[in-house]
């Protein structure tokens, strides 16, 4: 029995030490003055994403009403059962620390009783544990930030995408429209060519035998005829060649489009569940 009670000392004694690595006490400069606080760093998250979930937490859970001074959200004279009983003077403040390639964001936070009078551990021990243990929770309060920015990302990126889908298909619709109508013109185009062509093979023979000067005319006509149709059979062709080519570029852009909806859905069911 006494060693098991040995042990949960040590691991509770191992696990304070943690916290105390983790939570610091800290002086702080908010314009001129000096504030005592705590520091804790939250790694993995950008510095935008670390402030917007304290203030997140503040302004939505607390229902404290802020301002920004000096670099800090300032949150006066206001009750934060986080905390205690008290109306306090909230300060907090984040800053990007470390080497280059190994950043970590440090959240400053600052509670004071008024007057900045600021609470540590040698004036509010009590307090102080509590401030330490907010401190100590936030990390999870971040990653649950963070996860609530995602999935509004990806609502918005999937609301952007079937958007995008609805359009190509009706590109894709009007493309296709387009096809029918141009296959069909070109059919009837050649289909009057070959009739052209028959009828100027009659009026070559008729005057071959008989050297009228009328169908002479009528052979100048008809080749007239005939070049117009075949220039109009050779813009089709280059039109249905083109509109073709805007299918598949289409069809390319929705399969690209529907792995980007099966993508964003399946990391948005996941961050759900």
């Amino acid at each position: 029995m006494k060693r098991k009670i040995i042990a949960l000392l040590a691991f509770v004694s191992v696990f304070c030490s943690l916290s105390a690595q983790k939570v610091n006490e800290t002086v702080t400069l908010f314009g001129k003055d000096q504030l005592q606080g705590f520091t804790i760093n939250i790694d993995n998250y950008s510095m935008a994403v670390v402030d917007g979930a304290m203030a997140d937490l503040f302004e939505n859970q607390y229902k404290l009403k802020g301002s920004k001074k000096k670099g800090y959200h300032v949150y006066e004279n206001q009750p934060c059962s986080a905390f205690g009983e008290a109306r306090y003077d909230i300060y907090y403040t984040t800053a990007e620390v470390g080497k280059k390639n190994n950043k970590t964001v440090q959240l400053t936070l600052v509670v004071s009783t008024g007057n900045m009078n600021c609470i540590t551990f040698a004036n509010d021990p009590r307090t102080s544990r509590n401030i330490v243990g907010f401190l100590e929770r936030f990390p999870v309060v971040t990653e649950a930030y963070n996860t609530k920015l995602r999935i509004e990302s990806l609502e918005s990126e999937l609301a952007k995408l079937n958007k995008e889908r609805e359009n190509l298909l009706k590109d894709r619709a009007k493309v296709e429209d387009k096809i029918a109508t141009t296959n069909d013109n070109l059919k009837q185009t050649t289909e009057n060519l070959d009739k052209i062509n028959s009828r100027m093979a009659e009026l070559q023979e008729e005057f071959n035998k008989s050297q009228d000067p009328k169908l002479a005319e009528e052979l100048d006509q008809a080749s007239k005829e005939k070049q117009t149709l075949q220039k109009t059979q050779t813009n089709s062709q280059k039109s249905l060649l083109n509109l073709n080519n805007d299918l598949v570029k289409i069809n390319a852009k929705l399969e690209k489009n529907a792995q980007d909806i099966e993508k964003a859905e399946n990391e948005l069911k996941t961050l759900k569940n």
